[in-house]
């Protein structure tokens, strides 16, 4: 896969179709190293990005444009982490459980696909309003596709009422026009979900160790479907997720803490970094010096450390126009 040129992207941009990659990151290190700090500071900048510089298009949902719908924060320290300001971009605070990420992963999945269905019947309702004329509801009684928009519709209410954050306001007035002439339309249609996911030190959870057939290992391998749109999971060890899990995040952050046979496994696990002049022990050493392993491994230049190592996996793998358009040049 090359990289797009500048006039490619200028005329990505011209064209209103923003560039976004799916972010699945994995940050790894003892504890108080700082990676509940660093979690929400990239999941907070995710909230923040779309909100400021995306606008959902009801006419181009596959870009999945828009802010974040669903921002959730799972923690074994729900209730006494002061790093957390859950007052901040409406972010839900759950208590981490293998129960409750299993069941969190079965909504979004039922969500979501959900979603899906509905979607489709809100695109005959915009079409079938934007391309047939009638007077008044007494003209379209006997239209033949009466009964089909009817049951569309309904189905479009319900799904806004269970899921009010999925609402987006229709934009094109022929569209609002045409459907108050059948109900009192409130000029809102469904959207597709986005979602900003932070699990933070779940140490010993089965679902990351233990077993391919659970919700939330299904829920990683599917996640571009599920419009899951950041995924940030913190392990003290980089042994307490599946080899799976690391080989799939394309950005890791690791931390102080880590025994040097399991920063060599993390190299093991990015199959893009390993090169004739970059081995195991020359990654070993950056890493090392990057947090200041030892007081000698300063930075005496600009006499700091560190506070992580950024490694980004394969970057132009998943780089897409909008959200499931792959660049494939």
């Amino acid at each position: 896969m090359n990289n797009l040129t500048s006039d490619e992207v200028t005329e990505l941009k011209g064209a209103k179709y923003p560039l976004q990659s799916f972010q699945f990151v994995g940050l790894f290190g003892s504890p108080g190293s700082g990676k509940t700090y660093q979690l929400m500071k990239l999941s907070q900048e995710v909230v923040r990005w779309s909100k400021e510089t995306t606008e959902y298009n009801l006419d181009k949902p596959e870009l999945c444009n828009g802010s974040v719908t669903h921002n959730i924060y799972i923690t074994p320290t729900a209730f006494t982490d002061n790093t957390l300001n859950k007052g901040s971009n409406n972010i839900t605070v759950l208590e981490f459980t293998d129960q409750t990420l299993t069941d969190l992963s079965d909504q979004i999945r039922d969500m979501s696909k959900t979603e899906a269905q509905v979607r489709d019947l809100q695109n005959f309702i915009r079409t079938f309003m934007r391309d047939t004329e009638f007077k008044d509801h007494r003209e379209l009684l006997t239209h033949p596709f009466y009964s089909q928009l009817i049951q569309c519709i309904k189905a479009v209410e319900d799904m806004k009422t269970k899921y009010p954050e999925l609402r987006v306001k229709e934009q094109n007035q022929k569209i609002i026009k045409q459907l108050n002439k059948l109900y009192n339309f409130d000029g809102y249609f469904i959207r597709r979900p986005k979602i900003v996911l932070s699990i933070d030190d779940a140490a010993g959870s089965k679902l990351f160790t233990q077993g391919t057939n659970n919700s939330f290992y299904k829920l990683i391998c599917t996640r571009r479907h599920l419009s899951v749109f950041f995924i940030g999971l913190a392990f003290q060890t980089i042994s307490d997720s599946f080899k799976r899990f690391k080989t799939q995040m394309n950005s890791m952050l690791l931390f102080r803490g880590l025994p040097p046979e399991a920063v060599e496994d993390m190299f093991e696990c990015v199959s893009s970094l390993a090169s004739p002049i970059f081995d195991k022990k020359t990654f070993l050493q950056l890493y090392r010096q990057t947090i200041g392993y030892n007081e000698e491994e300063f930075n005496k230049k600009n006499n700091f450390r560190f506070n992580f190592l950024f490694i980004q996996s394969q970057p132009n793998v998943g780089l897409s126009i909008g959200y499931d358009q792959p660049i494939t040049k």
